[in-house]
């Protein structure tokens, strides 16, 4: 599915580009007017909102790009937002990538509630429970939007860390168990649970009328599956040329603002007949290697014509991650091919 067809150019930052879908406009204008004569709370509520998640995106953004990785892209839609951030395949730069999403609604909790508390001279002033209604300590028109402010983040920070893919809860718990059971075993239990997670949503939300609740569910449910088919196929494999040396030379001479807040572009379309590794001293290893790059070269030249043909949005999950991880090898190829050439 081609969620970037249909979506508006809302503008630039951070060497970020930020789209919004359609159908979130429409989404908006039922609210607005459904809200009737409480319209303008409602404008500053959907205001408040959208805020909140774009700053969670570009939590994703910052997060990749501060472990070696990169950020072009961000989707504003109904179902949320969509942050096209890559980190390398390895535990900590992808839980470090997903977890600065979360991080940003916990650090907005806590000065929220912090204001709220300061200002009442209570801790009554929030509720552990995030469907808890307003305390009676507040008492000014400002501490009502405040609450609010706190409300909206707890709630998206409760529902965002629910073990299902693409929520953020589901793609922490793979990192976590990632080390233990290897990429393959941990996409496969994550992805299994996501489909069950998924489920029980969409239960609640059939029950409870929730439809934005079922759409998460049938789209959680689909992305979980896709992951599950994808570890199933050997889809995914780690980054190991990802090392600490690799990542300090992809730095070399960039300050850490270049590297978070500008100067990063998405790498290159994979292209065939690229340079190839130097003989290496070791008969079986070369030829070893050799196949498995021609096999390599092969298969994007079919996903490119297909590409081709019927555009980006015919890959299929599986399709899309073999894409970006020849992408990555050939990179670290074009790499070596240039360090043995300068010797």
């Amino acid at each position: 599915m081609n969620f970037l067809g249909g979506a508006v150019k809302l503008g630039r930052l951070f060497d970020v580009t930020i789209r919004v879908h359609v159908l979130f406009f429409v989404l908006m204008g039922y609210w607005l007017i459904t809200a009737g004569a409480y319209w303008q709370s409602q404008l500053a509520f959907c205001v408040m909102l959208f805020t909140i998640v774009l700053v969670h995106e570009f939590g994703h953004c910052l997060g990749a790009r501060a472990v070696g990785g990169y950020a072009h892209d961000i989707l504003m839609w109904p179902l949320g937002g969509l942050a096209y951030a890559s980190a390398p395949m390895r535990p900590w730069p992808q839980f470090v990538t997903v977890a600065c999403g979360p991080l940003v609604n916990v650090v907005f909790c806590i000065v929220s509630a912090a204001v709220l508390m300061a200002a009442t001279g209570t801790v009554t002033a929030v509720s552990p429970n995030p469907f808890a209604g307003p305390s009676m300590a507040l008492t000014a028109e400002w501490q009502g939007y405040v609450w609010l402010f706190f409300r909206v983040n707890y709630i998206l920070l409760c529902f965002n860390l629910l073990p299902v893919f693409p929520l953020d809860g589901g793609q922490l718990f793979r990192s976590i168990i990632w080390p233990i059971v290897g990429l393959r075993r941990a996409t496969l239990i994550a992805a299994q649970m996501g489909i069950a997670g998924a489920i029980l949503l969409g239960i609640w939300g059939v029950t409870g009328q929730h439809f934005i609740m079922i759409g998460i569910a049938i789209f959680g449910g689909m992305t979980s599956y896709q992951h599950l088919k994808a570890a199933q196929h050997g889809a995914l494999a780690e980054d190991d040329h990802f090392t600490t040396h690799a990542l300090r030379q992809q730095s070399a001479g960039k300050s850490w603002r270049e590297r978070l807040f500008g100067g990063h572009r998405r790498p290159a379309r994979p292209r065939p007949n690229l340079p190839r590794e130097p003989v290496n001293p070791n008969p079986g290893g070369w030829e070893a290697k050799l196949n498995e790059h021609q096999r390599l070269d092969a298969e994007v030249d079919r996903i490119l014509r297909k590409v081709h043909d019927h555009g980006i949005q015919s890959l299929s999950y599986v399709e899309r991650q073999a894409l970006e991880r020849a992408t990555r090898e050939r990179q670290e190829r074009e790499r070596e091919f240039e360090r043995n050439a300068r010797r």
